[in-house]
Formats: C-alpha cells, structure tokens, sequence
C-alpha cells in the first residue's frame, strides 16, 4: 500500500513546532530555556494533571534548545544547584513565537539533521547529555539511582494514511476496558465482531495546544498492525482539530517506538525527565 502523507506543507510544520512551544512553556512554565539547563520553579508542578494527579518535577530535554527543569517551588532549593550559570541566549533565541513566521518556519525546517552520520552524532550527544542531567538530578536530590525516568518525546505535524480501524467512543462508556477510562471525552477504540476491544488509543488532554497518544493492543491482537493504523487514525484527528499530537514511550519499549516511527512521531533527540513512582515515595520522605 502506498501510504498518503496528510498536512504536508511547511505551514503545518511551522504550526507544530509553534504549539509544540506554546505547550511546553504552560506545561513546564518557560520554554525554550534561556541556558543550557535552567530551573524553573511554578506552580504548575502544583496543579493536577489529565489524570488528577501532581508531578512536582518534570524536564524537558531537547538537543537543540537545552533543558528547562520544572519544579514545585517548595522544591527548588534541592535542585537549585543544576541550574546552569551561562549567559543567557540572544532574545531572538530565547522566544520563538517573537519572530517573524518566515524565520520560525526556516528554524523548524533546520532542527533535526538530514543526514545519516550527523543524525546519529546528534543522537549519541543527546543520550550523553541527558544521561549527565538524570545522575546530577538523582545525586543533588539524594534519592539515589533509578529515582529518575526517562521517557522518548516524540510528535508529528504529519501522519501517513493507514486507514480508519477505530470508532470513536465515550471514555465512560460501560463496554470498554478499565484502563481506557481515565481518559475521559472520546477514545478510539478496533472492535471485533462479538465488539470486544482488541486495541485503544486514549487522549491525555494536556492543554489546548497538546494532545498525548497512548494505545494498548490485547494480547491475542498483536501483529496486526491494529496499535500503528489507530495512532495514525487519532493523531491525524488531533491535528485536524488544530493540535498538535504527541507520544512518550520508555527507551527499552521497542514495540511502542516502532509504532511511532511507523506513524510519524520520529526520534528527533527530544526526552522527557521525571521522578518515577519510587523516587516520588522518596522525595516525600525526605519533606
């Protein structure tokens, strides 16, 4: 099957990369940093999330803008020294919905390498600096290894084609599986004849900017391509309803990144930083 790419103008890419920044300086409180990597204390990390629950530090990694550290403020004081002390960025960096859309649109088109060799250069740099950002956030906070996630930040201005499988459905509908629930408003969901959920994909609704893709095949489903044509199908309605979609999925969670690159969410360097569930148990101890 020849797969049809949709939004495939540079006006989409120019759109993206403007709600991509727009939601990460609600999501994190200032995005891009104005340094390599810059803590930002708000009271964001204060709110609850799509799921009701708070995370009180969150990070956003990206090889070409550097890291902005989202902290509750009554935290700062613990990851105050991981704040770096460069000079700050010339104004045209440290804003991009400042500039004109002609020069957002030429930056948008030059952020990820082309070529293979620079792309992989590009990628190792990314691991080795973000791996130094996770140990110096576990050492100056104290928790101690594996208190610190890293997730794969991926997003797409285009997705390909890959047919309609789904149905959209309420999330409180009686029928579906718990795990599709906490969603709320609509999931899209592959039904089976007996309308038996074999995969669904829910909406993390972050902001107005922002909607976050996770899917889940069952068992007795997998290898049909259900997981890649249900992103494909969401994604592409996230985008024609003027959002951007986006996908985090574990670095050892190969499945979950062929779904992705398969679908348009390409690896361009970007991860997200969190304390895990332990770390969180930890930091509460140390309070």
């Amino acid at each position: 099957m020849v797969e049809k790419m949709t939004h495939d103008s540079e006006d989409a890419d120019a759109n993206g990369w403007l709600l991509l920044s727009r939601h990460l300086d609600d999501f994190l409180g200032v995005w891009p940093p104005a340094r390599p990597i810059q803590l930002v204390p708000t009271l964001r990390r204060q709110q609850p999330g799509w799921d009701s629950t708070t995370r009180r530090f969150l990070g956003v990694f990206s090889p070409t803008d550097g890291t902005t550290l989202s902290v509750d403020p009554i935290l700062a004081p613990l990851f105050k020294t991981l704040d770096t002390d460069d000079e700050p960025r010339a104004s045209s960096q440290i804003n991009p919905l400042q500039q004109p859309a002609e020069q957002q649109l030429v930056q948008a088109h030059h952020s990820t390498p082309r070529d293979t060799d620079t792309h992989l250069a590009y990628a190792s740099a990314t691991r080795s600096e973000l791996s130094s950002v996770a140990r110096l956030i576990e050492d100056v906070i104290g928790l101690g290894s594996g208190s610190c996630f890293i997730a794969y930040f991926r997003f797409a201005f285009k997705v390909p084609d890959l047919g309609s499988p789904g149905t959209w459905l309420p999330a409180n509908d009686p029928n579906l599986p718990q795990w599709l629930k906490p969603f709320g408003g609509d999931v899209l969901v592959a039904l089976d004849r007996h309308d038996r959920v074999l995969a669904g994909v829910g909406l993390k609704r972050h902001d107005r900017y922002v909607r976050e893709l996770a899917v889940v095949t069952e068992p007795e489903a997998r290898g049909r391509g259900l997981a890649k044509a249900l992103v494909a199908q969401a994604a592409e309605r996230v985008l024609q309803e003027g959002m951007l979609p986006t996908y985090l999925h574990a670095p050892n969670n190969t499945a979950s990144a062929r779904v992705a690159q398969a679908t348009g969410f390409i690896d361009r360097g970007w991860r997200l930083i969190g304390l895990s569930q332990a770390g969180e148990a930890l930091l509460d101890q140390r309070l």
